[in-house]
């Protein structure tokens, strides 16, 4: 077998975007929707206008569209967006290209989602609390963020020292991960050979992932301006104990409903 040519590293998901939803995209989206539905009965307000964060290939997107509200669907990776706007192109969605850091949206949002442990990339908690920070910014007064991420007890756990491999179609995967305890953060290397009539390609992508427990969590969702936080186990949305791997969240941004603050005027 000959050697494959190297295109070396690439940015994340560039070159699993086509393949995302087979790995991982249709379970993480399926989770969520049930989650989601669930969660619904703790807002008090219908969700009018809303923004999905971190996107990926638009599952979330086209479901909230499809529940009839009109969504903006955000992500920071260019390949992932072209994915999102095939799925996308029928309904009343706008994708745009931005950092969930300092989201920047043309309206306030009732409600802004961000899933599938988007969050977790952000691998130090001054960036976690810009990132929460601009989400309530973008939310209308009263408005909802609702969110997940892997603890560091999953990611922990998770460390898998031996080698990785699949083939999904003319693409062989080899993935190996990694644990930095002292940094709570989790290394994924993958290196993705795409077979083609010339020849084959090696490509290399390099995820990066933080682990973060509730209590981090709620105190920046507190100093970002969110006045009510509820959080559960995301499998089953029961407790969260010592062994939960991914904890979901329900946050409303604080300050007098548009209405009230209307009727004062």
């Amino acid at each position: 077998m000959k050697t494959p040519r190297s295109e070396g590293w690439v940015p994340p998901y560039s070159r699993t975007a086509e393949i995302y939803d087979e790995l991982v995209g249709e379970t993480l989206f399926e989770g969520w929707r049930e989650n989601y539905r669930r969660l619904k009965k703790h807002m008090d307000m219908p969700v009018k206008v809303c923004a999905d964060v971190a996107c990926g290939t638009g599952l979330a997107a086209r479901y909230l569209a499809e529940e009839g509200a009109r969504v903006y669907a955000v992500d920071i990776s260019c390949e992932m967006l072209r994915v999102a706007r095939r799925r996308l192109a029928d309904l009343p969605v706008i994708a745009l290209r931005q950092d969930l850091r300092s989201l920047d949206l043309p309206e306030e949002m009732d409600m802004i989602t961000c899933n599938g442990d988007s969050l977790n990339h952000l691998l130090n908690e001054g960036d976690l609390l810009r990132a929460l920070t601009a989400f309530k910014n973008n939310l209308r007064p009263q408005g909802y963020l609702i969110f997940d991420v892997n603890t560091h007890y999953q990611l922990a756990s998770q460390n898998d020292a031996s080698l990785w491999k699949a083939r999904q179609g003319r693409t062989r995967m080899y993935w190996k991960s990694s644990y930095d305890e002292k940094k709570r953060t989790a290394l994924l290397l993958m290196s993705h050979v795409e077979e083609g009539a010339l020849g084959n390609i090696l490509y290399r992508e390099a995820h990066r992932e933080r682990g973060y427990d509730r209590e981090e969590v709620e105190r920046a969702l507190t100093e970002a301006g969110f006045d009510k936080v509820l959080s559960w186990d995301a499998s089953g949305l029961g407790p969260v104990t010592s062994t939960t791997r991914r904890l979901q969240f329900l946050a409303r941004r604080g300050g007098a409903h548009p209405k009230r603050r209307k009727e004062r005027r």
